[in-house]
Order: C-alpha cells, then structure tokens, then sequence
C-alpha cells in the first residue's frame, strides 16, 4: 500500500512537471496570449493596410537598399533594431528616423529573453532603449522579442514600462534565403487587411547579406499596391484597430 501511494505521488509529480514545462513552451511561443500587457500579432481592421517589419539590424548597406526601395513606392516600415546594430550603424539608423519609418526595441544583444534573470531583461531592453534616446527618437518604442520567446517575466517588464510587445502573422522565412519571388509570393498570398509581415534587414547568427529581403520587398510592394494596399507604421496600424 505504502509503495503504491509512492508510485501515486511520484507520478503525479512527473505528470505535474511536464504540465508546467508544456504551459511554459505554449506561453514563450503563443501568438494569441500572454499572461502580462498587451501583445499584438495582427490589427483587427476593413482598412487594406499592412505594416511591413524589419528585425535585427540595421544592416548596412542592406537597410540603406531597403530604405530606398520603401522611398520609391511611398511605403513606411517599422525597424525592429538591436541595440548593439544600432551602435555600429548609427548613419543609416538616424536616416530611418528622418524619412519617417518607425524604430523598435528587439533587444541589446539578441539572446533569448527567456530562462535568464530579469535583471537581464531589463538591461537587454534599458541599454537599447539608452542608444535609441541617445538618436534622439522617442524611448518609450514597441518591442519584439528575440525569435518571439517570451514567456512571463519579459511580458511583465514590458507591461511596467507600458511597452506594446509586436509580433507578427506573416513569415515568408526570408532569413533562408529562398530566393526573392518565393519571399514575395508568400507574402502576397498570406497578407490580409492589418497583417504584420516578418522579415530581416539584419541576421545575428549566420549569413548578413539580405539581398533577397531587398528585392522581395519591391516585388511585395509592387504586387500589394496593385491591390489596394497601404504600407503603415506598426503605430499607424494599431490606430486602424476597430
């Protein structure tokens, strides 16, 4: 008897153990919840608008490339910069701003802002907010977390500094380089009104050269216009939630 209640209990440990590990895997990649402020992966509009996002520069010369291909067709976009990208590209991070594109927090250094301290969090997000400030662009940005990992500590540092944690519903998966028509079509084809589309002008881990992403960008903008879309800011957009 006493060894079935131990059987009993170690079992309900492990089968407890494994509950909290899934919910704790489901929380650091849901795009629909989080336990702390508030997280939007799509704005609910009629309106044919989308806001296009770039992660992990600034880039040079990709994000200049980007810049200039986002001029031709009108278009503005919402750079998700690491703050240690910003450091070594402060020219073309300062032109962004000027041209009327919109700056994001995607973290100091990139690393994965889950199973680490929240002292380290909230250095990952200060010291990028500090460079970004130091631009003269408004502190108080939008972040988007490393690889979209949250889980409950950096939804609740973000909730205490009023930070509006953005993720996305569109992946072409340019960082693999498939080749700019594949970039481009998958973006057209999943793109729907308030849809916030994913993509690098930088890359932390592996090959920097975002060529594709450039030329995927004017292909998707070529096509989207021809639709009646309008390209907006990440603020722009949520302005148009019903």
């Amino acid at each position: 008897m006493n060894f079935l209640l131990a059987f009993l209990l170690i079992s309900s440990s492990a089968l407890l153990i494994l509950l909290i590990r899934y919910a704790l895997n489901w929380l650091a990649t849901s795009y629909k919840y989080q336990l702390f402020g508030k997280m939007i992966s799509r704005v609910n509009t009629n309106e044919k608008a989308v806001a296009l996002t770039y992660d992990d520069g600034p880039n040079s010369p990709y994000t200049d490339d980007l810049l200039d291909v986002l001029q031709e067709f009108d278009a503005k976009a919402t750079f998700f910069a690491v703050g240690e990208s910003i450091k070594s590209n402060p020219d073309v991070t300062r032109r962004l701003i000027a041209e009327g594109h919109e700056l994001g927090n995607h973290s100091y250094s990139h690393k994965q802002l889950v199973n680490i301290s929240l002292d380290t969090i909230r250095s990952e997000i200060q010291k990028t907010d500090d460079v970004i400030s130091d631009l003269g662009f408004k502190a108080n940005t939008h972040f988007r977390a490393p690889y979209g990992l949250k889980r409950i500590r950096l939804p609740w540092e973000l909730a205490q500094r009023k930070k509006v944690s953005i993720l996305w519903d569109v992946d072409p998966k340019d960082f693999e380089n498939p080749g700019p028509e594949t970039i481009a079509d998958s973006i057209v084809q999943n793109v729907k009104p308030g849809s916030i589309v994913l993509m690098h002008d930088g890359m932390q881990d592996g090959d920097r050269n975002r060529s594709q992403t450039v030329a995927a960008t004017k292909l998707a903008l070529q096509q989207l216009q021809q639709e009646g879309y309008q390209f907006k800011t990440i603020s722009e957009l949520m302005a148009l939630e019903a």
